[in-house]
């Protein structure tokens, strides 16, 4: 029996930053390629309430456990970053309901909307730290892999797709380099013998993850050279897509990782390289699909 104590819920302070992310750099990348991106209509912009709804109340009830369960919020530096993490939690409800068309839905520069990609940035690193706080696991995937390669991609996509200026296509190239490098020497992490291995469903998001960065890698190589010859076309768009994937599969497995599940009925146990290939195949026909319906 686990006697480790309840720990916040990892990947509902981080469903903010997936979505705001990975919206913003879809949105900019069809721009770029001189794709229309059609504004929301009515029936979306409620659901995306509803659903917001949902996250709220999950939201109070990780602030729930963030009192419950981490040590020293008595005083001192934990309880700061407690009321910080609540006052973050309750700005980003205010922004979502308050302009959701254009927080939740952002297709072009909005302060409001950047306001929404701190605010998310600072929820997950809160609630990872507080994480991390209870239950330290130096041999998993570190939580902060996921959340800084989402708000990388947030900054390289605009300047990729968006810029005139050669040396700002530059220094996307070289931030987007050194996610890539960072995520290569993350592998024995990614690859970490964990009871969710036994997951199908884990496995085949791993296969995709991996599959995800090494096509990053190529499709960059292809982006550089057709962007130095003023050329966006399908394989950009699939390019910042895997990296946008990169920092929302990062996410889900570093939180799988920390679930003390022992996944004792999944379907992998003696099988999980087959399901990675699987997820991997997952990920080439996702992007086969996607320059096809581009």
């Amino acid at each position: 029996m686990d006697n480790w104590p309840r720990q916040p819920l990892i990947l509902t302070a981080q469903l903010p930053l997936a979505w705001g992310a990975g919206y913003w750099c879809l949105a900019q990348m069809l721009a770029g390629c001189r794709i229309p991106v059609a504004a929301p209509d009515g029936d979306q912009v409620e659901l995306a309430l509803m659903l917001a709804l949902c996250w709220m109340l999950a939201g109070g009830y990780n602030q729930l456990l963030i009192y419950r369960y981490v040590p020293g919020l008595e005083n001192g530096r934990n309880r700061v970053l407690a009321i910080a993490n609540a006052l973050a939690l309750i700005c980003t409800i205010v922004l979502a309901w308050g302009k959701p068309a254009v927080v939740l839905f952002p297709r072009r520069f909005s302060p409001l909307a950047i306001l929404l990609l701190v605010l998310s940035l600072a929820l997950a690193s809160l609630v990872n730290y507080f994480v991390d706080r209870i239950r330290r696991m130096p041999d998993r995937l570190p939580l902060w892999f996921g959340p800084i390669t989402l708000a990388v991609m947030a900054v390289v996509v605009p300047l990729f797709f968006g810029s005139q200026n050669w040396w700002e296509w530059l220094l996307a190239s070289v931030m987007i380099i050194l996610i890539q490098a960072v995520a290569f020497q993350q592998l024995p992490w990614i690859l970490a013998e964990t009871p969710a291995r036994r997951s199908a469903l884990y496995d085949m998001l791993l296969g995709a993850e991996l599959a995800a960065l090494f096509s990053s890698v190529l499709l960059g190589v292809i982006s550089c050279y057709q962007r130095g010859y003023g050329v966006l076309s399908r394989l950009c768009i699939c390019w910042g897509s895997a990296g946008v994937f990169l920092g929302i599969g990062a996410m889900v497995i570093a939180a799988c990782q920390r679930y003390h599940n022992d996944f004792r009925y999944g379907h992998a146990a003696d099988h999980e390289n087959w399901f990675v290939a699987v997820g991997a195949l997952c990920w080439v026909g996702i992007l086969l699909a996607l320059i096809l319906a581009l």
